[in-house]
């Protein structure tokens, strides 16, 4: 099987997730009710001009077809500002940024206080200036990665940094990136964070414009990771082929429940993967 049948394959599935998804009401956006629908142009149509029907995508990542799209794009654009980094003498590292919090801990809630510390700590923050300065930063990008472990969500950062200093070491990296967002996420309201658990590599030589991050994953990878938005909904689909299990139902409010906080605490978000270019006026003030 080639790289076409198997994408064909693919896009099928995510076609069969996304429509009972929307049968079962687990999604009501009315543009993804709507996506892959064709437009009558009928009435467009001249004798001379004829207008042929075509279908509209809503292009919203509660969508898993249109996901798909976004994904691609956002992967070819990290892939070509990567590549012309590092052939320009760059090196590119990934930041792990976790936050530790309770098992009882709602999503929505964490989610929104780590947003907040991600913010606080790009602008207000000495520690990050100073890495900025250390590093010579020329940019860097979130890929914001929602999996899951024995206490629950593990919502954690792979943050992607293009640097043009390799002098500095990855330790000092790390101390001064601990000790800055152990400060931060105190401030908002998170548990002791762990040292082992802030990590700085250097993906300079495996990266190929690929992070290594959720934000470059492909569907399939995200797929097979436990508490990712696109391996409930699989998990979704194939509870609901199984009408033989006695926790069918059970199990699909379960999944579906999942499926829309995961969909509503992520809504806001945009600007995904937004490659942010380090200013003249903070070069000068670094």
């Amino acid at each position: 099987m080639n790289d076409t049948d198997q994408l064909e394959i693919y896009i099928k599935e995510d076609k069969e997730i996304r429509d009972v998804l929307v049968q079962e009401s687990v999604i009501d956006n009315h543009r993804v009710v709507r996506c892959g629908q064709f437009i009558n142009t009928e009435r467009h149509n001249t004798p001379t001009k004829p207008v042929r029907s075509h279908p509209t995508f809503c292009m919203r990542y509660q969508c898993r077809v249109c996901r798909r799209k976004l994904i691609d794009r956002q992967r070819k654009k990290h892939y070509s500002n990567n590549k012309e980094f590092v052939d320009g003498g760059g090196s590119i590292l990934m930041l792990t940024l976790p936050v530790p919090h309770y098992k009882e801990e709602t999503l929505p809630s964490i989610h929104e206080r780590f947003m907040k510390s991600m913010n606080y700590l790009k602008r207000e923050s000495y520690g990050w200036k100073k890495i900025k300065k250390i590093t010579n930063q020329i940019f860097n990008y979130n890929s914001i990665e929602l999996t899951e472990k024995n206490n629950g969500y593990n919502l954690h950062n792979h943050l992607i940094i293009g640097i043009k200093n390799n002098d500095v070491s990855l330790s000092t990296i790390e101390n001064i990136l601990f000790e800055t967002w152990s400060k931060v996420t105190n401030k908002f309201g998170f548990d002791k964070v762990s040292r082992k658990c802030i990590n700085v590599t250097d993906v300079t030589k495996t990266l190929g414009g690929h992070s290594g991050s959720s934000g470059d994953k492909s569907i399939e990878d995200l797929s097979k990771r436990k508490g990712t938005l696109e391996n409930y909904e699989r998990k979704f689909k194939e509870t609901y082929e199984s009408p033989s299990s006695q926790f069918r139902t059970k199990k699909l409010k379960e999944i579906g429940n999942e499926i829309k906080t995961i969909n509503t605490t992520f809504s806001k978000r945009t600007r995904r993967g937004r490659i942010r270019k380090i200013t003249r006026e903070e070069l000068i003030h670094k």
